[in-house]
């Protein structure tokens, strides 16, 4: 017998997590978009990644029809952002900095947020539980740098700066 919802989401809040925003636009070209944890790279020949959205949010429709997205990889110090992009408001990019993606049809790049983004394609769509999962093949996208921002058990952090190798002359 499968464990209750609250053991689960106490198991898998156990594991430790980077977090992003996953953009597209409306066919109007508005943006939209959430924060989510349910992101992996899954493979790497071809390039494809891996996110799911829960059957309750308002992007997944925009994100059925328009088939493009951005990965938007958060860097430390965004926790306003991640928290903004998990409400339901409907002003998410108020005075948000981006750009449109010219890879996946004008998706919002968070150009002042990110260590790195992914332009995608949705390439299959699968249905389980109350999530839809979307994977999409990866056809840009750039690493700008910097520490990611992490997620574990309702905190964020950021990852540590890198620090050089000490010199061995």
């Amino acid at each position: 017998m499968p464990v209750d919802r609250a053991t689960f989401r106490e198991l898998a809040g156990a594991f430790p997590s980077g977090v992003t925003i996953v953009t597209t636009v409306d066919e109007r070209g508005a943006p939209r978009g959430l924060t989510t944890q349910a992101f992996i790279g899954l493979s790497t020949e071809p390039p494809l990644v891996l996110v799911s959205l829960d059957r309750a949010s308002r992007t997944l429709a925009v994100l059925r029809r328009s088939r493009r997205f951005v990965v938007n990889v958060l860097k430390g110090g965004s926790e306003d952002l991640s928290t903004r992009f998990a409400t339901k408001a409907d002003d998410k990019f108020d005075g948000v900095p981006w750009i449109p993606s010219t890879v996946a049809g004008g998706a919002p790049i968070l150009v002042d947020a990110v260590n790195a983004f992914m332009e995608c394609t949705v390439a299959d769509v699968i249905e389980r539980g109350d999530h839809v999962v979307f994977i999409g093949s990866v056809d840009g996208g750039r690493v700008v740098g910097g520490p990611p921002l992490l997620y574990y058990r309702r905190t964020y952090a950021s990852w540590p700066e890198e620090k050089p190798a000490p010199s061995v002359l």
